[in-house]
């Protein structure tokens, strides 16, 4: 008995022994492989970029006035109407001007009537002059009064010429094919000489007004693109710096520029809102980055970088400049080449192994550049 019963004991011993290892060996977890997305990082180019608000403006705009003053009888043209060549605008009271052209025509007509009298002497003095009845001082007397004559008759020929044009002039015609921007003057109202009565605007040639703050100048004038966005449209127009004023405005102190636009669709119309960027390449590149691949942990960033040789992920510490878009400039702790995580990267751990998802490397945003303004902010 006390054998059957030590035999008994050794063997609920051993059973328990190799049913406590193979609990054991059931309890041990697998290796966790997680399925992740990367990235490779490759330098990208960057760009100067500065943004204005501004106004479309045309080109040539003329303050249209007579030649000449009096009062204004008749205004033809209102605001936003297109005008042709040679339109009437405008007309004053020429009643005087015509009196005056009807006072020289009469002036040279008198003036006529004795050149011709005095050239019919002259030619009955010759004669006798050539027959000895008078001589030569007398007929050089009468030559002299002759050109004197011929003198007072052009003076008065032009003279009328000029009464005639001071009562063509007024009648207030367009200088060219324009659009009417603003009216100065009112019927009833005594205009002078050259006073703006209205404003005119050439539709075939439209330009941006921008004011340039004098800090950014240096970027205006270096810049290799100027793209210019409506704010009813915000379809890009690329633009071409035509005209930068040497002088500040007194008001703005700001640089007054005109920004001539190239190919403008023809929904562009004046007095437009528009924002002309202006962009310049920068001879450093920077390294951007996808925002998925930064996690925040411990009051810092850190990207998880991938080991193609161990197929094994590290924490890797990073500092981040400005954001791009979707991107995120990263100014230290990655290098070109590096392969980040960009997809599960929030539940991955130091030294784990993890596999490549078919086909999920994410490749560099296709389009161009990196846009960092001036002022150190960065635009996508």
């Amino acid at each position: 008995m006390p054998r059957a019963r030590l035999f008994a004991a050794s063997t609920l011993a051993l059973t328990g022994v190799l049913v406590l290892a193979a609990c054991s060996k059931q309890g041990t977890p697998a290796e966790d492989v997680r399925p992740v997305r990367t990235f490779t990082v490759v330098p990208r180019s960057t760009s100067a970029v500065a943004e204005f608000a501004g106004e479309i403006r045309p080109r040539v705009e003329t303050r249209a006035g007579f030649q000449v003053g009096g009062r204004m009888t008749q205004r033809l043209v209102e605001v936003g109407q297109s005008v042709r060549k040679g339109q009437v605008l405008a007309t004053i009271d020429a009643q005087d001007y015509r009196l005056a052209a009807e006072a020289s025509a009469a002036a040279r007509t008198s003036a006529q009537v004795d050149r011709d009298q005095q050239r019919a002497d002259y030619k009955r003095f010759e004669e006798l002059q050539a027959k000895g009845f008078i001589s030569q001082a007398e007929l050089d007397r009468r030559r002299a009064g002759l050109d004197a004559a011929e003198a007072r008759y052009a003076q008065s020929e032009a003279n009328a010429r000029a009464s005639g044009n001071q009562a063509e002039y007024a009648v207030l015609r367009a200088p060219h094919d324009a659009v009417v921007t603003a009216v100065d003057a009112e019927v009833g109202q005594v205009v002078g000489a050259g006073q703006s009565v209205v404003r005119l605007a050439r539709a075939d040639e439209k330009e941006v007004l921008v004011g340039i703050p004098e800090q950014q100048l240096g970027v205006l004038r270096g810049a290799s693109e100027i793209t210019v966005r409506l704010w009813s449209d915000p379809t890009p127009i690329r633009g071409k710096l035509r005209e930068l004023s040497p002088v500040a405005d007194p008001a703005t102190r700001t640089f007054p520029a005109r920004i001539t636009l190239i190919a403008p669709p023809p929904s562009v119309a004046l007095g437009m809102t528009a924002t002309v960027s202006f962009a310049i390449p920068l001879p450093q590149p920077v390294i951007a980055v996808p925002l998925q691949a930064l996690t925040l942990e411990g009051g810092g960033t850190h990207a998880w970088r991938f080991d193609p040789a161990s197929s094994t992920v590290r924490r890797t510490p990073i500092t981040v400049g400005n954001v791009a878009g979707n991107e995120v400039v990263v100014t230290s702790g990655l290098r070109p080449g590096d392969v980040v995580v960009t997809a599960g990267a929030h539940q991955l751990k130091e030294g784990q192994k993890v596999r490549l998802l078919a086909g999920a490397e994410s490749s560099p945003a296709p389009a161009g550049q990196t846009i960092v303004k001036p002022d150190g902010k960065t635009k996508g």
